[in-house]
């Protein structure tokens, strides 16, 4: 019986070729692994006689993936990271760390009740910290957290490295001072908001891209006077006089207990908070708890999916 072919493959030429497709070029590749540049070369060079396709081609100085790299690349990165994942699953006997990335005005109102629940009956040290959506992406696929909780990014946003769950839903909410006139409308328009200074979030965040979609359909544009990182700064914002907020939030979120506070989901919709990791990853039993202490927000508890 003949060998597998993977046989003459090894994890480390693996690890080299997502290397060089993340860093774009074999001299990046070669600074983050420690390898001399011919080595690595050779490590993509023994792939391609494997698969027997060409996998980068040179163009002028730098080179270009090319087809076959890019399926090939889809489908061996989710592969290393459950490699990598298994030392971590076979020391679950020990309450190993979990690395957590959530936005502060996430973690204020909504997931810090939840957190607590999962330490009365585990021991795991929970690492939390802050960062928007951008933020949590970059920690994930740098494998500097393991989980991230943010606003669901459109089907175009998504990144393909990384698996979405969703955990609870919130709504798209106008924040304004107390005794705003928008307020005080019978129907919240749009065409009224955009008369309205406004705080929002930053540009190419999920949420700006759903308030800009919606000021798109109607041909309207927004008057941004601030962006922000997160949700909490523009609740300060708001409460410093500065303007309009919107944000995607819970309507009963303590932060604006002093402001008055309107559901923009007929305008904008609502949209999941998501629980997101590397796809690959081997989550562990704990990992999986946690997910479905914060899936109990929105009063329901499904189990975990294990892509």
């Amino acid at each position: 019986m003949p060998s597998p072919r993977f046989y003459d493959l090894t994890a480390a030429q693996l690890n080299t070729f997502c290397l060089v497709m993340r860093e774009g070029g074999y001299a990046a590749a070669a600074k983050v692994c420690g390898l001399s540049v011919p080595t690595v070369w050779q490590q993509v060079q023994a792939i391609e006689r494997v698969y027997g396709v060409k996998l980068f081609e040179k163009t002028g100085r730098s080179i270009k993936p090319t087809t076959p790299a890019l399926a090939l690349y889809r489908q061996i990165d989710p592969i290393l990271v459950s490699l990598e994942s298994t030392f971590d699953r076979l020391e679950d006997s020990i309450a190993a760390p979990i690395r957590i990335v959530s936005g502060v005005r996430m973690m204020l109102e909504d997931l810090a009740r939840p957190f607590a629940r999962f330490r009365k009956t585990h021991d795991n040290l929970l690492v939390i910290c802050q960062g928007n959506d951008k933020r949590a992406e970059e920690l994930l696929l740098n494998d500097q957290a393991d989980l991230a909780f943010a606003l669901q990014p459109n089907p175009q946003q998504a990144n393909e490295r990384l698996h979405y769950e969703s955990v609870y839903t919130v709504d798209f909410l106008v924040v304004s001072p107390p005794e705003h006139s928008i307020m005080k409308a019978d129907t919240l328009r749009l065409v009224d908001l955009a008369k309205q200074d406004l705080i929002v979030t930053r540009s190419g965040s999920h949420g700006r891209s759903a308030l800009e979609q919606a000021f798109h359909r109607e041909g309207l544009k927004p008057r941004v006077v601030v962006e922000t990182d997160n949700s909490a700064f523009t609740v300060a914002c708001v409460a410093a006089g500065m303007g309009i907020g919107i944000l995607a939030g819970n309507a009963q979120g303590y932060l604006r207990q002093n402001l008055q506070t309107r559901s923009a989901a007929d305008l904008m919709g609502v949209r999941s908070i998501v629980a997101m990791w590397r796809k690959g990853l081997l989550l562990s039993p704990a990992m999986k708890d946690l997910i479905d202490e914060v899936k109990a927000i929105g009063g329901t508890v499904d189990d975990v999916s294990q892509p």
